[in-house]
Formats: structure tokens, C-alpha cells, sequence
């Protein structure tokens, strides 16, 4: 098998992998791993076995910590009654009640796959009611064109961001 590594993966895929924040170089580079085989409570491994404790806890907070045993169940359960169908799950609308339960100032739920999804819904949502086209954010948001083009007043600004020499083009131009 060939040598799985950071400088193999950039070769293969832009940036070295799909996540901003997973990238190793943002941490301690050359030291902090690039992969894990597995991962347990705020525990994950490399892959050569060495335990690390993860202080970032992947993206997005995890306060349940990795590979909890009753979520575990939980999801093998469901995963084992199929969970994929041209029908929708009841659990959909179960859920969405009881988030406009809890969250009393919503009228409705939209769910999304991502948090870069989620964020394009909530701007085409704010863009629609506003009837306006800016947007001020702050941080990374997902590759949408409306962040890259926000962050293109030099060209160099994207290359650490995502990755060297990105090439874009205004979908709305052309």
C-alpha cells in the first residue's frame, strides 16, 4: 500500500483534503497528524496506533466526545432499519416539532446536510425577505461563490485560505 501522508494527499486532492480546518499545517506542522484510525471520548489515534488527545474536537464542538457508546446504538439501530428511501422519516417532523417547541420564536424548521448548505439556505432566506444582496460574515462559511468573490480584492487571498492559484469565476458574469 502506498505511504498515506499530507504531501501524497495535496497531490491527489486540492488543498490535501475537503475541510479548511482539518488541514495539519494549520496546527503543529510536521508534528500534529494529518490522519487518525479511530477515535474515542476526546481521544484520537494516528496511524501508527500513537493516542493523541484532541483538544480541537473536529469540526464543530463535540460534547458527547467521539464514538459515544448510547448515540452508537442508537444510530446502528436506525442505520439497521434503513434510513434512506424516496419517502421521508417521521423522525424529520418529530424533530422539527420539537425544535419549534423549544425555540419558540420560530415559525418553521429547514434542515440541511452541512454547515455549508445551512449557510447558503440562511443567505438565500435573508437575501429573499431583505430583498438585499449583501452579506457580512466573519470566518470561513463554506466554497460558495458569494465567499469567494467577497474575499477576491487580491488574488493572492485565497491561497491559505483554500489553496494556491484558485481559479474563479463570477457565476452571476458569465
Amino acid at each position: 500500500m502506498k505511504k498515506i501522508n499530507w504531501k501524497n494527499a495535496k497531490k491527489i486532492i486540492p488543498g490535501g483534503n475537503s475541510f479548511f480546518s482539518k488541514r495539519a499545517e494549520l496546527y503543529l506542522s510536521g508534528l500534529w497528524p494529518s490522519y487518525f484510525t479511530k477515535s474515542k471520548g476526546c481521544n484520537v489515534y494516528d496511524i501508527k496506533n500513537k493516542k493523541y488527545i484532541d483538544m480541537i474536537m473536529g469540526i464543530g464542538t463535540n460534547i458527547l466526545g467521539y464514538s459515544n457508546n448510547k448515540i452508537n446504538k442508537k444510530i446502528k439501530n436506525i442505520i439497521d432499519k434503513g434510513i434512506m428511501s424516496t419517502l421521508n422519516a417521521p423522525e424529520e417532523y418529530l424533530l422539527a416539532e420539537k425544535m419549534l417547541k423549544i425555540n419558540k420564536w420560530a415559525d418553521q424548521v429547514k434542515f440541511a446536510r452541512g454547515g455549508g448548505e445551512a449557510n447558503a439556505i440562511a443567505i438565500r432566506i435573508a437575501r429573499a425577505y431583505s430583498k438585499k444582496d449583501n452579506v457580512a460574515f466573519c470566518g470561513y462559511h463554506g466554497w460558495h461563490d458569494w465567499y469567494l468573490s467577497a474575499n477576491l480584492s487580491n488574488k493572492k487571498n485565497l491561497d491559505t485560505h483554500l489553496f494556491p492559484n484558485l481559479r474563479w469565476r463570477n457565476p452571476y458574469l458569465i
